[in-house]
C-alpha cells in the first residue's frame, strides 16, 4: 500500500497546478467539438485527456478517503463531491493550456534528452506497481498519456523560470517594500503557561497560593484541566492570531515572569505565566533576497492572472 501510495502522489505532483485555480472568462459551449470538454484560444481539449485526469483524481481520493463517498452533498447547491471534482480538473486543464500556450509563444522547449530519462524513471517507478497498472489498462491510461502530460507539466515549469528570469526589481523597488510592510519583518511572540479552571474563585486562590511563592508549574499540573498540565502548563510559543482575542491580548500584554489576573474565555478561567517574550526584527539585507523573489512572484501571478481574463474559453457545461 505504501509504495502505491507513493505512485498516486507523484502522479499528482505530474499533473498538480501550484497556482490558484479560478475560473477563466468564455463564451458558453460555443463550437465545442463533440469530442471536447473545451476550447481554449481555439484549441480543444479533449474528452478523453478529461476522463484520465478525473480518473487519477477519483484514485487519490479513494485512496485518502475510501470508495463510497462521491455522491454524498458537497454544498448546499446539492453538487456531490464528484461533481465538485469534474470542475476542478476542467479548470486544471484548461489553465494548463493557457500556460503552454503561452510558453510556445516564447518559443520555450524541452531538453529532449533530459525529458526522456525523466520519462524512462517515472514509467519504471509506474511499472513495478502491478495494482496502479491494472488501473491504467481499465481506464485506457497509456504511456502516451503520461508522456504528454509529463512534457505539459516540464513545459510550464521552464516558462515559470523563464518568466522570472526576465523580471527585475532593484534594490530600490525592494526597499520600497520592506518599508512599506514591516510587520512581514517583525518576529512578534510570548512563550507562555497556563493554569486553565472552571471558576474564577478557584482562579484566585490559585492566583493567591503564587503571589506567596507556590511554583507554577507544580499548579497547573495538579490543578490545570488543559492537557498542557501535563508538561506543567506550557503552552510554547506563540504569535498574534493563534490564541483566543482574551487570552491573547493579556500574554502580549505582559512582560516575561509576569502572572496574569483571571482571565475569562470561552474555556474557563485563565492564570497565564509569560515564560519569555520574544520581538525581533529583520533588517533589509536579511529579507532583501525574498523581497525581491516575492515582488517577482506578484508579477508572475499578475502576468498570469491578465493571460486568463484574455484567453477565449468554451466550456462544455455538462460534464
Amino acid at each position: 500500500m505504501l509504495q502505491r501510495k507513493k505512485g498516486v502522489n507523484l502522479l499528482l505532483v505530474l499533473l498538480a497546478v501550484t497556482l490558484l485555480l479560478t475560473a477563466c472568462g468564455g463564451n458558453g459551449e460555443t463550437a465545442i467539438p463533440e469530442d471536447a470538454v473545451a476550447v481554449v484560444n481555439g484549441t480543444p481539449i479533449s474528452n478523453q485527456d478529461f476522463e484520465n485526469t478525473l480518473a487519477l483524481m477519483k484514485m487519490n481520493y479513494e485512496m485518502e478517503m475510501g470508495p463510497g463517498f462521491f455522491d454524498e452533498p458537497d454544498n448546499e447547491e446539492g453538487m456531490t463531491l464528484l461533481d465538485t471534482i469534474k470542475e476542478q480538473v476542467l479548470e486544471r486543464l484548461i489553465f494548463t493550456e493557457i500556460i503552454l500556450q503561452e510558453a510556445a509563444s516564447h518559443d520555450i522547449a524541452l531538453n529532449e534528452e533530459e525529458f526522456n530519462e525523466t520519462m524512462e524513471m517515472f514509467m519504471g517507478f509506474i511499472k513495478d506497481d502491478e495494482e496502479l497498472m491494472n488501473f491504467m489498462e481499465q481506464n485506457n491510461i497509456d504511456e502516451t498519456y503520461f508522456r504528454r502530460e509529463m512534457e505539459k507539466e516540464l513545459l510550464m515549469m521552464e516558462f515559470q523560470d523563464h518568466y522570472l528570469s526576465h523580471i527585475e526589481v532593484t534594490d530600490e523597488d525592494a526597499l520600497a517594500y520592506f518599508d512599506a510592510n514591516p510587520d512581514l519583518f517583525t518576529f512578534d511572540q510570548v512563550a507562555a503557561s497556563h493554569i486553565l479552571v472552571d471558576t474564577e474563585e478557584k482562579a484566585r486562590e490559585l492566583r493567591s497560593q503564587l503571589d506567596q511563592g507556590a511554583d507554577f508549574a507544580l499548579l497547573a499540573a495538579e490543578h490545570s484541566t488543559c492537557p498542557s498540565a501535563a508538561q506543567g502548563g506550557d503552552l510554547g510559543s506563540f504569535g498574534r492570531g493563534q490564541m483566543v482575542p482574551a487570552f491573547e491580548n493579556a500574554a502580549f500584554s505582559m512582560e516575561a515572569g509576569d502572572i496574569s489576573e483571571p482571565v475569562q474565555t470561552e474555556f474557563g478561567w485563565h492564570l497565564i505565566l509569560v515564560n519569555e517574550r520574544i520581538n525581533e526584527t529583520d533588517d533589509f539585507e536579511e529579507a532583501k533576497e525574498y523581497i525581491i523573489s516575492q515582488l517577482q512572484q506578484d508579477q508572475l501571478m499578475a502576468h498570469i492572472e491578465a493571460l486568463r481574463e484574455s484567453a477565449e474559453v468554451q466550456r462544455r457545461e455538462s460534464l
